[in-house]
């Protein structure tokens, strides 16, 4: 072989090896990146929900992509005095869902919100005697809470959440036609009253949605662990499992990189024009 075919095998294996290393990248990191779908839709790559609202807190709406022109950074509700405020926030999916998807069993959601809270919550403290709740932050399939949380350790002023939920049986499948996607936060809290010397505090429940205006870690989501076509059929049992194309199922660009690997080969096997 000469120079020239011993430089274009060299070449030709070096990109099959980036292609390799292009094709089995984590695809988790690119999912949660993502900007998501242009209509709002869940799919495997466009799979984190971003919450959107009023600053009064009383509209609170869902989707997969996190742009959303008409939405508040952030929204709260407050109330002086010692009397209960009661706090209920739901946050559907606005356009709802409108296909069938599954989510990979035995793998995590992960929900991240920061909440910003004032008074009182704890019975047995600050005027709460039996009346107060503490957060609960629950995920919704239509009107039914599929899974929920309570937090009872959160503080005055910004909390950070960061909720790990197990994907179980109950969890896997979402019907495209009834099971709309959503979000609630309930909570029951009081003002605290004053003294002379100190001032009481205004009951406040205060949530930060997803906005360009806000930092990344302030930005309310919920990411699914979305199955993509072909591991949904192969578990419901359509489309064969064949992967919808003539690469059978094969990941993306992996016909790129045997397309590149046999380019080497051909370099490889090339006789030598130079000898003819």
């Amino acid at each position: 072989m000469d120079r020239r075919g011993l430089s274009v095998t060299i070449v030709a294996l070096m990109l099959a090896v980036m292609m390799t290393s292009a094709t089995t990248a984590s695809p988790g990191m690119s999912a949660m990146q993502s900007p998501g779908s242009e209509d709002g839709q869940p799919d495997a790559e466009n799979n984190t929900l971003y919450l959107f609202g009023n600053p009064q807190l009383t509209n609170c709406f869902s989707k997969f992509n996190n742009t959303d022109s008409e939405s508040a950074a952030y929204g709260e509700d407050s109330q002086g005095g010692t009397s209960l405020m009661d706090v209920k926030v739901t946050c559907r999916m606005d356009p709802v869902l409108d296909d069938d998807i599954a989510l990979k069993e035995g793998e995590m959601i992960n929900a991240r919100f920061v909440i910003n809270l004032g008074g009182a919550w704890t019975n047995g403290q600050d005027g709460c005697n039996g009346d107060c709740e503490n957060l609960n932050i629950s995920i919704l399939k239509a009107n039914n809470a599929v899974a929920i949380k309570e937090f009872d350790s959160l503080s005055d002023g910004e909390n950070f959440i960061n909720w790990d939920i197990p994907v179980v049986e109950e969890l896997i499948y979402w019907n495209g036609s009834t099971e709309n996607m959503g979000v609630e936060f309930t909570m029951k809290l009081k003002g605290t009253s004053g003294n002379i010397i100190f001032g009481g505090d205004e009951a406040l429940f205060g949530l930060y949605f997803s906005h360009a205006d806000n930092p990344q870690e302030y930005n309310a989501s919920v990411t699914f662990p979305v199955l993509n076509q072909t591991a949904f059929d192969d578990i419901t049992g359509g489309g064969g499992g064949g992967g919808g194309g003539d690469d059978g199922g094969l990941l993306p660009g992996f016909t790129s990189m045997i397309g590149i690997g046999g380019l080497a080969a051909a370099a490889l096997l090339r006789p030598n024009e130079d000898e003819e």
